[in-house]
């Protein structure tokens, strides 16, 4: 039976999806308070930090078993697990924060009053039954997400640029470097939501020019958050911009073509359930394979039905106000992302590199395959190649 693989762009696409979702509510928002006009630098900060913990997580994901099997071979098998657990708990927790939002904005959105109960359940059914199917299926919808994400964004932001104000984002001197430095860390901590799609990258396709692709994909990320914070904070202003909930969605409100369509801000929050749904997808597989690591015979439609059904409660349980669930988001949320999405990644990778677990397996590392056989069982080719030269 032929595994069920994507392409390393395919993970890309749906990663960047995903996080356009927390990027659009908390951006700049949570970068404003540390740096104020100069928030949108941090991006450009932390794309040498995005690009160094993408390549360690890739060298840990392609190995086998994933990232899982990684940290459970450098950890061992007791703290190993810990940290597994760790990860299942805390991607839980994410995907009902995530499900409480995305029903809190298509409930703010509309027109007339809408329930609770209504939206985040046929959020939580619909991520459902995409996740009981095929990942390459999954991801592929992932691509198509991006690219209505994408011109949806390019049409709010370009429409917005006659209306920035120089004096909200200039002048800037170069004590603002350090204010800007500082931002990057709450933006970071927005990234960090895309850790656990790393845990996916044992059923991506060997790729012979992955780090290339992945400084392609880190860069255009981050230039588009750049370039978000600058026109929001240029429209806005650094205080008003800092005081909204989802200030990318305030700006859409001033969006509009003379003669043409005006208030555009309900369409657009309805178009980024499509970023709700792929961070909530990618989360859901991501914590089947979680699972799976832990619990070896567990499978797919179980594990991923048993993340979201749980999550859909605890998302109306653990939230009951809009008010609480966008302080954690803004608050909690980024510190925990922070720890698990970076700084344990890095320690993880450090234990793995002194245990010397790539020079064992340097076939594993960086070096393009045309056969999984190939990576299993490395002398299976020599064997065929010694009974061939017999032969001769």
């Amino acid at each position: 039976m032929e595994k069920d693989r994507i392409s390393q762009t395919q993970l890309c696409a749906l990663l960047w999806a995903g996080l356009m979702a927390p990027a659009a509510e908390l951006l700049p928002a949570v970068t404003l308070p540390l740096a104020g006009r100069g928030a949108w630098l941090s991006a450009v900060i932390a794309l040498p930090v995005l690009l160094a913990l993408g390549g360690l997580l890739a060298r840990l994901g392609q190995r086998p078993g994933g990232l899982a099997g990684s940290i459970r071979r450098g950890l061992g098998p007791v703290l190993g697990r810990v940290v597994l657990a760790a990860y299942l708990v805390w991607g839980e927790l994410l995907l009902a924060l995530r499900l409480r939002l995305c029903a809190q904005r298509l409930i703010a959105s509309g027109e007339r009053d809408g329930s609770m109960w209504f939206f985040l359940p046929v959020i939580a059914l619909l991520v459902l039954w995409m996740a009981r199917g095929k990942l390459s299926a999954f991801a592929r919808a992932g691509q198509v997400f991006l690219a209505v994400l994408l011109m949806a964004a390019g049409a709010v932001l370009l429409l917005s640029l006659f209306q920035i104000k120089p004096e909200h984002l200039l002048p800037l001197w170069l004590g603002d470097a350090v204010p800007a430095l500082r931002a990057a860390v709450p933006l970071l901590g927005v990234l960090g939501y895309g850790v656990f799609a790393a845990f996916l990258l044992e059923e991506t396709e060997p790729a012979r020019r992955r780090g290339r692709d992945w400084l392609l994909w880190g860069g255009g990320g981050c230039l588009l958050l750049g370039v978000e914070q600058a026109v929001v904070t240029g429209n806005l202003g650094p205080q008003l911009a800092q005081r909204l909930n989802s200030p990318f969605f305030a700006l859409a409100k001033s969006v509009g073509v003379e003669g043409a369509f005006q208030r555009v801000e309900s369409i657009i929050a309805a178009l980024w359930t499509f970023a709700d749904v792929a961070l909530l997808g990618t989360l859901a597989f991501a914590l089947w394979k979680l699972a799976r690591a832990l619990f070896p015979k567990v499978r797919q439609k179980p594990a991923v039905t048993g993340a979201l059904l749980p999550g859909a409660v605890l998302g109306i349980a653990a939230f009951p106000e809009g008010m609480l669930a966008d302080a954690f988001g803004r608050e909690s949320a980024l510190l925990g992302n922070l720890i698990l999405g970076v700084l344990a990644p890095v320690l993880v990778f450090l234990v793995c590199w002194g245990r010397g677990m790539f020079r064992q397996d340097p076939y594993l590392v960086d070096k393009p395959v045309d056969k999984v056989e190939d990576i299993v069982v490395p002398g299976k080719v020599e064997k065929k190649r010694e009974k061939t030269e017999k032969s001769d």
